[in-house]
């Protein structure tokens, strides 16, 4: 029953949306996070866009100039063709809805990206912050082509925009305190600017606006990883926290994947070295060694070792920068080899299994189901419906893990 209102009430509001014309929403996203930026070039790109500085108009800049922006002190000198200022805060603003903004930060040797909505500089200590307002559709088009990259199945770009886009909103205060929503990393979701695949293109448009919520009609954490190794975790497992649609499911589709399997080989004093060092176990006689030396699971776990005591898989994988929690330990004379399974960790959509089901034949929308449980898809314009209260943002959860591979 409640399902049928759902849906009943999402084609209502989306048929509304449609005939009133909704304004779409937009996402700040930090760029060239984890990196030291003090200068930058901006051009535009297939139109002029306005430059502003402090909120006063300068001028316009062509496709053929560009503005170096560069941090002096506590505020930003900008030098073009055309025009040459400082300012505390400056605004680059596309004047045709085409256009775009072309950004090359550092040195000549740094890669060219191109960039949808406007620009927004700023000094942030002794950087540059930059930050790009960008319509939700274009951000989530640029995140399927970071995430996903070139030629996959239509099916799994469709699922890929979905996820992306509902974990844009879910997380959308994850860098508010910085002045911005979402950075443009693997913290938050690798963004590298406008999306230029046609397949891709046409995934977005036709999910437009599509968000995944739980059974309270709630956005959920739409995370992902590479390859979960033939079976995904309860997000309770890694994360501490319980969460009734991110439950450990078999995939059998992954295990041909790419990132399927991995090796790591330590000597044997190298691998009791570690236990001793970071937990403080000698591991003094032949049974505890054997403890250390032996271990082959039977499914994934969240603790390593046969006996006591066990070692948070978590923490070991942080240490030792593994690919996954998922591994057998192998002893072979004074060599120690680990031979694991999947890639990242665990929770949620495994891209690789995804992948081998789209091209098996089946739609987004089963691949979804299959990952997240008791899940729903709706219209962003419907979710005021589902809701005791007017406030626009309560389904959207605040914080949670990065998307893949943590």
């Amino acid at each position: 029953m409640k399902q049928s209102l759902l849906f009943v009430l999402a084609l209502a509001a989306f048929q509304a949306a449609a005939q009133d014309g909704v304004t779409e929403r937009s996402m700040r996203i930090g760029l060239f996070r984890g990196r030291t930026t003090t200068q930058v070039l901006a051009m535009p790109a297939r139109a002029n866009c306005k430059v502003m500085a402090d909120g006063v108009a300068k001028g316009e800049l062509k496709p053929t100039d560009g503005l170096r922006i560069e941090v002096a002190g506590k505020q930003l000198t900008a030098r073009s063709l055309s025009m040459s200022f400082t300012a505390k805060r400056i605004e680059l603003v596309p004047v045709a809805g085409h256009g775009a903004i072309r950004l090359k930060a550092g040195n000549k040797n740094e890669v060219e990206r191109e960039y949808p909505g406007r620009i927004e500089a700023s000094v942030s200590g002794a950087d540059l912050m930059l930050v790009n307002k960008v319509p939700l559709e274009a951000y989530t088009a640029g995140v399927v082509s970071a995430e996903a990259g070139k030629a996959h199945h239509q099916e799994y770009y469709k699922l890929q925009a979905v996820s992306c886009r509902t974990y844009a909103l879910t997380n959308q205060r994850k860098h508010i305190a910085d002045g911005f929503e979402l950075c443009d990393g693997v913290h938050c979701q690798v963004y590298h600017g406008r999306n230029r695949n046609d397949s891709i293109r046409m995934a977005v448009e036709s999910t437009r606006s599509l968000v995944i919520v739980d059974s309270e009609i709630k956005l959920i954490h739409a995370t992902f990883h590479s390859n979960c190794g033939g079976e995904t975790m309860n997000a309770e497992d890694l994360w501490t926290k319980h969460q009734p649609y991110l439950r450990a499911v078999r995939d059998t589709f992954c295990v041909g994947g790419k990132h399927a399997v991995w090796e790591r080989t330590f000597s044997r004093s190298e691998w009791l070295g570690y236990f001793n060092r970071r937990f403080g176990f000698a591991a003094a006689d032949s049974a505890q060694q054997r403890m250390l030396l032996e271990f082959e699971p039977q499914c994934r776990s969240v603790y390593f070792g046969n006996g006591w005591p066990l070692f948070p898989l978590k923490e070991i994988r942080e240490d030792l920068k593994l690919k996954s929690t998922h591994f057998a330990v192998l002893s072979e004379g004074d060599q120690v080899r680990l031979v694991g399974r999947g890639f990242g960790h665990a929770v949620g959509l495994c891209q690789e299994g995804a992948m081998a089901m789209a091209r098996a034949g089946l739609s987004y929308t089963d691949i979804l189901h299959h990952y997240y449980t008791s899940v729903h898809l709706v219209d962003l314009g419907t979710l005021d419906f589902f809701r005791d209260d007017a406030d626009p943002f309560r389904a959207i959860g605040r914080g949670g893990a990065g998307p893949r591979n943590h």
